[in-house]
C-alpha cells in the first residue's frame, strides 16, 4: 500500500511538475552532464543563462490540461473510492490531498487511461505496464505459473524506466516492488496483507486516548472494557457484538431496491427456462427442417412464451409433482403491478439509473454482460456460431416483477453496438461509442446477471469512452464456491516487443520547447541554505 502510494506521488509529481514532489528539478539535469549520460538533456548555455531540454517525461502545459481535465470528469460507482474531481485543480495543474487509497484507484484504473494521448510512446507504454503490474499483483486469485513471468516483467518495467526518467527519481520505493512478487509466492495474495485494516484500527485506538502522557494506559483501559462488554453480550443471545461494522450488503446479494419506488402496470415479458429452451429448439429443427438456423432462432424468439405455458399445463394435467411452484408462476407470467426503482441493490453493486445518476455525483448505471449468443458473418450467412460475448451499456430502468410468491428484478438498457463500435487497443483498453446503440429489441437482462463498469471519456477521441471494470469490494461467498482465475491486465505482447525493439529511442521532447531557463553564469543551480536558529539551553 504504502509503495503504491509513494510511487504514484513521484509518478504524478514528476509528470505535472508539482513542487516539492517532483524528482526532476534544475539540479537533477544538470547531474546529468557530470555523470556523462544523456547528452541530449545537457544544459546548452546562451550567454549569462543556461537551457535545460525538456526531457521524454516532461509534459507541455497544454498535456497537463488534458491530464487534468481528464481526470476531473471521471465519475466512479459508489463505494469505489473518492470523489477524484475534487482532488484536480484546474487552475495550479496538480493533483492535491491524495490519500493512499486514491492512489491506489490512480495508479490501478484512471492513470493509464488519462495518459493515453500525451506523452512519447515509449513512456507512455512503460508507465502503463507499470500500472499493469500493480493491477496484476493485486488480484484476489492468482495461477502460479503467472508469478514467474510478472517477476521478470516488473525488472524489465524498471529498466525502461530508468532509460526515460532522471537517476533522482529511483529511490528505494521505486526499487522495492521487485520484491512484491516473491512476497505473493511466498505470503499470498496481497489484498490479505494491505495496511488499509490495519491503518483504520491505529486510528480507532488513537480515538481512546484522552490523556497525552498516558497514551498506551488509556488504551489498554478502554480495550479491558471493550472486551468485558463483549464477553457479555455473547451470554446474552441475540445481541450485537462489538466489532466489525455489517456490511451494508449483508442480506442483499439476491436484490434489494433502495430509492425512487414506484408502483406501475406492465405487460407480460417472455422468460427462458433452460431445459424448455432445449426441448423448443429441438421441436422447430424437426418441424422446419429445410429452415436455416437464423430462421430458427427468429421462430424460437416470437413464439417460445405461449409454447413454454402450453407445455406447463400439459404437464400439470399429467402429474403435478413433475412441476414446482416456481416453475409454474413463470409459465402463468408476471402480474400486471410492477414496481419501478431508481436504485437497486444486488451482487454486492449498487445500481442506478442513467437518469438518477445525472442528478449524483457517481457513475452508477455502468452495466455489462457477458452472454452466450448465436452469432452470423453477415445477413446472407446462414451458418451461426455459438460463442460468448461481452455486452456493455447503462441501465434506463430498473423494474421487479412480482409472481404469486416472489419477485424478480430486471434492467432495461441501452445496449452498445457491439457489430462495429467496440475497440480493443493495444494497450489492453475497451473503448466504444456510447452513442451508437444496438439490441433495441433486446434491452432486458436479470439483474443477477449484471456486473457494474463504469466509463471514462478516452482523451485521443471524446466521443469514444473507456470502459473500466473495478472489482467487486466484497467478498460473494454465498453462492457460488469455483473461483475462476483472474486475466492478467496488460499490454499486447506483440505491441511490448515492438517498443522493445525501436530503435529510435530519445531522451528529449522535439514536439514542444517548454524547457528550463538557468539564470546563473555557470549554470549550476543555486538552492537557499536553510539556517538554523541558535538558542540556549534552559
Amino acid at each position: 500500500m504504502h509503495i503504491e502510494k509513494n510511487v504514484c506521488d513521484s509518478l504524478i509529481g514528476t509528470l505535472l511538475d508539482i513542487n516539492g514532489k517532483t524528482k526532476d528539478n534544475k539540479g537533477a539535469q544538470l547531474d546529468l552532464a557530470k555523470m556523462k549520460i544523456r547528452s541530449e538533456l545537457h544544459a546548452i548555455k546562451s550567454g549569462d543563462r543556461s537551457y535545460l531540454p525538456p526531457a521524454a517525461y516532461t509534459l507541455s502545459k497544454k498535456e497537463k490540461t488534458e491530464l487534468c481535465a481528464s481526470l476531473a470528469g471521471v465519475k466512479v460507482p459508489e463505494g469505489f473510492s473518492s470523489n477524484i474531481s475534487s482532488l484536480v485543480s484546474m487552475q495550479n495543474l496538480k493533483l492535491v490531498g491524495l490519500k493512499s487509497h486514491d492512489c491506489h484507484v490512480l495508479m490501478q484504473y484512471l492513470l493509464p487511461v488519462a495518459i493515453r494521448s500525451i506523452l512519447p510512446k515509449n513512456v507512455r507504454y512503460a508507465i502503463i505496464r507499470l500500472c499493469s503490474f500493480f493491477n496484476a499483483i493485486y488480484s484476489k486469485v492468482f495461477n502460479p505459473s503467472y508469478l514467474e513471468s510478472m517477476e521478470t516483467e516488473i525488472v524489465v518495467i524498471l529498466c525502461q524506466l530508468e532509460m526515460y526518467f532522471p537517476p533522482a527519481f529511483f529511490d528505494i520505493m521505486v526499487h522495492l516492488p521487485i520484491h512484491l512478487v516473491r512476497e505473493i509466492k511466498y505470503c499470498g495474495p496481497v489484498h490479505m496483507r494491505s495496511s488499509w485494516p490495519f491503518e483504520r484500527q491505529m486510528k480507532t485506538y488513537k480515538g481512546y486516548v484522552k490523556n497525552l502522557s498516558r497514551a498506551e494506559a488509556c488504551i489498554a483501559e478502554k480495550m479491558v472494557y471493550e472486551l468485558a462488554i463483549e464477553f457479555s453480550v455473547e451470554l446474552l443471545g441475540d445481541m450485537k457484538t462489538i466489532g466489525l461494522p455489517t456490511s451494508r450488503h449483508s442480506g442483499r446479494l439476491d436484490g434489494k431496491g433502495t430509492i425512487g419506488r414506484r408502483n406501475s402496470d406492465l405487460s407480460r415479458d417472455k422468460w427462458r427456462i433452460a431445459p424448455y429452451v432445449e426441448r423448443h429448439m429441438n421441436l422447430l429443427k424437426r418441424l422446419i427442417q429445410k429452415a436455416n438456423p437464423k430462421a430458427i432462432a427468429a421462430e424460437h424468439n416470437n413464439s417460445f412464451s405461449i409454447w413454454f405455458k402450453n407445455e406447463v399445463m400439459r404437464e400439470l394435467q399429467v402429474s403435478s409433482s413433475l412441476i414446482s411452484d416456481r416453475l409454474k408462476s413463470l409459465a402463468y407470467g408476471p402480474d400486471f403491478q410492477a414496481t419501478f426503482y431508481s436504485g437497486y441493490v444486488i451482487n454486492c453493486w449498487n445500481f442506478y439509473t442513467k437518469d438518477q445518476d445525472y442528478k449524483s455525483t457517481m457513475q452508477n448505471s455502468g452495466v455489462s454482460l457477458e452472454a452466450e449468443a448465436m452469432h452470423f458473418l453477415s445477413a446472407k450467412d446462414n451458418r451461426s456460431v455459438l460463442c460468448k460475448m461481452q455486452y456493455y451499456g447503462v441501465i434506463e430502468e430498473i423494474c421487479e416483477l412480482h409472481y404469486s410468491d416472489f419477485s424478480v428484478p430486471v434492467f432495461c438498457c441501452k445496449w452498445d453496438d457491439n457489430n462495429n463500435n467496440v475497440v480493443h487497443d493495444d494497450m489492453g483498453h475497451t473503448s466504444m461509442n456510447l452513442h451508437k446503440i444496438g439490441h433495441k429489441e433486446d434491452p432486458y437482462i436479470l439483474a443477477c446477471q449484471a456486473k457494474q463498469v463504469f466509463y471514462m471519456t478516452d482523451p485521443l477521441d471524446k466521443r469514444r469512452s473507456i470502459v473500466i471494470a473495478p472489482r467487486p469490494r466484497y467478498a460473494i461467498d454465498e453462492h457460488d464456491d469455483n473461483v475462476d482465475f483472474e486475466e492478467r491486465p496488460g499490454l499486447n505482447d506483440d505491441v511490448v516487443n515492438d517498443v522493445d525493439a525501436d530503435d529510435s529511442l530519445t531522451y528529449v521532447r522535439n514536439d514542444h520547447e517548454e524547457g528550463i531557463w538557468v539564470n546563473n553564469k555557470d549554470g549550476n543551480t543555486k538552492r537557499p541554505q536553510k539556517r538554523h536558529r541558535k538558542t540556549k539551553c534552559p
